[in-house]
């Protein structure tokens, strides 16, 4: 899936309890498997389904 990244410290997400919260790679991999939607740092940029 995606290679190891490191923790941003500046991730803007409010939701801080969730286990990819900072982890970029790892949170917009979920987000287009799982949600269909944008993660909260991506919404204003265009997202397309692959």
């Amino acid at each position: 899936m995606c290679e190891h990244s490191p923790i941003t410290r500046d991730c803007k997400c409010p939701n801080e309890k969730c286990p990819r919260h900072g982890k970029c790679c790892e949170c917009v991999a979920f987000h287009r498997e799982k949600r269909n939607k944008p993660p909260f740092c991506l919404r204003n940029i265009e997202w397309t389904e692959q």
